[in-house]
C-alpha cells in the first residue's frame, strides 16, 4: 500500500492534502511541502490555523466545515499575486475523505488567460453589436408607425421580434460576462429591498401577474454580500418560476429568506411545470434548456450558478414534473462590518 501511495501521492501534478474532522492535517505530498517550503513533520498533526493563521475568520474556512458536514464537494479558484511574475491561479478541489477532507489543488494560470481572454471577445463583441440592433429596432419602430400596408407592416413586426431576440441573448452574454469578470463589492443587504426591486424589473413579463407572490424573511443578523451578484441570482431564479408556471389558476413563487450557519439560506420555491429528472443534471450548463415552452437564451442559471459560487455559496435544486421546483442558495456572510 505504501508503495501505491507513493506512486500515486507523488507522481500526480497537484497540490494534495488530507485533513481530519477537526482540520488537523493527515497527509500531504511534496508539492505542497515545496510551495509552502516546509518539512513534513512541522506540518502533520497541526490545526490549518496553525499553518494558515486568520483563514478561520474567512468563507474558505466555512465553506471547508460545510463540506465536512454535509459531504457535497466544492471549487474553489484562488489567484495570488507575485510581485514580479504576476498572478498564478489555482482551482481547488474539496472533498469528504473519511471524517475529514481532502484536496486537490491545481495551477490553472494558463487555462484562466484563456478563459479570460475568451470573455473579454463576447463582451467587446456583444458591446458592437447592440449598436447595430438597436438602429434596426428603431428604424423597425418607424417604418411600422409610417406603413399602412398590412403586409410591410407583418414583415417589419417580423423584424422587430427578432431583433428583440437577439437583443435579448446579447444582454444576457454580457450580463454573465460582467459577472465573472468583476470584483465582488460587499453592502449590507436589504433583502426586503432587493426582491421588491428585482419584482419591479419583472414586472413586464408575460404571466407576472398571474402569479402570487409570498415573501418570508426572517434574518437575525446583518448580512454583508454583493448586492448585484445577490440581485442576479434572485432575478434569473425568479424570471425562470415565471416562465415556467402551470396555466392553472393558483399559481405562486415563494421566497423563503432565513439565517443559516452564519450565512442565510434562499429559497425559490414555484408550483410551475418543474424539470424532468434525468435532465435536471445538465441544468446549469451554458446554453442548455430544459424545456421549449419558453424561449431563452440557456444562460440564466449558467449565471446564477457562477454568481453563487463567486459569493462563495452553493445552489441545490429539487423539484419534480408537473409540481414544482425548489432552488436552494447557501450563501457565507462577508462579515465586513461598516455601514
Amino acid at each position: 500500500m505504501s508503495e501505491l501511495r507513493e506512486a500515486f501521492f507523488e507522481q500526480v501534478g497537484e497540490v494534495l492534502i488530507i485533513f481530519d474532522k477537526e482540520l488537523r492535517f493527515v497527509d500531504v505530498n511534496q508539492n505542497f511541502l515545496k510551495t509552502i517550503n516546509l518539512k513534513r513533520e512541522e506540518i502533520i498533526g497541526k490545526h490549518i490555523t496553525q499553518v494558515s493563521p486568520g483563514i478561520e475568520d474567512t468563507p474558505r474556512y466555512q465553506l471547508y466545515l460545510n463540506v465536512i458536514q454535509t459531504g457535497e464537494p466544492v471549487f474553489l479558484d484562488e489567484t495570488r499575486t507575485h510581485p514580479s511574475l504576476g498572478n498564478f491561479v489555482s482551482r481547488i478541489n474539496v472533498f469528504k475523505v473519511g471524517e475529514g477532507i481532502g484536496m486537490a489543488i491545481q495551477d490553472i494560470t494558463d487555462l484562466k488567460e484563456a478563459v479570460d481572454e475568451l470573455e473579454t471577445f463576447i463582451y467587446k463583441s456583444s458591446h458592437d453589436l447592440r449598436s447595430p440592433i438597436s438602429t434596426i429596432l428603431g428604424l423597425a419602430n418607424l417604418a411600422i408607425s409610417d406603413i399602412n400596408r398590412d403586409t410591410t407592416d407583418f414583415y417589419f413586426k417580423m423584424v422587430k421580434k427578432k431583433a428583440e431576440e437577439l437583443d435579448f441573448i446579447l444582454n444576457q452574454l454580457m450580463e454573465t460576462a460582467s459577472i465573472r469578470k468583476d470584483e465582488k463589492t460587499v453592502h449590507l443587504i436589504d433583502f426586503n429591498e432587493i426582491i421588491n426591486e428585482v419584482k419591479n424589473s419583472l414586472a413586464h413579463m408575460n404571466g407576472f401577474k398571474e402569479v402570487r407572490f409570498e415573501e418570508h424573511i426572517d434574518v437575525d443578523q446583518r448580512f454583508y454580500s454583493d448586492k448585484r451578484l445577490l440581485k442576479s441570482i434572485l432575478q434569473n431564479l425568479l424570471d425562470n418560476a415565471i416562465k415556467y408556471k402551470h396555466d392553472h389558476a393558483d399559481a405562486f413563487v415563494k421566497i423563503i429568506v432565513s439565517t443559516n450557519d452564519g450565512g442565510i439560506k434562499i429559497e425559490v420555491a414555484d408550483n410551475g411545470i418543474g424539470i424532468i429528472e434525468n435532465l435536471q443534471e445538465n441544468i446549469f450548463n451554458m446554453f442548455f434548456r430544459a424545456t421549449e415552452k419558453a424561449k431563452g437564451a440557456g444562460l440564466g442559471l449558467y449565471t446564477v450558478k457562477y454568481a453563487v459560487r463567486k459569493l462563495g455559496g452553493r445552489i441545490t435544486l429539487n423539484s419534480k414534473q408537473n409540481e414544482g421546483t425548489v432552488f436552494t442558495v447557501y450563501l457565507p456572510n462577508e462579515k465586513i462590518h461598516k455601514c
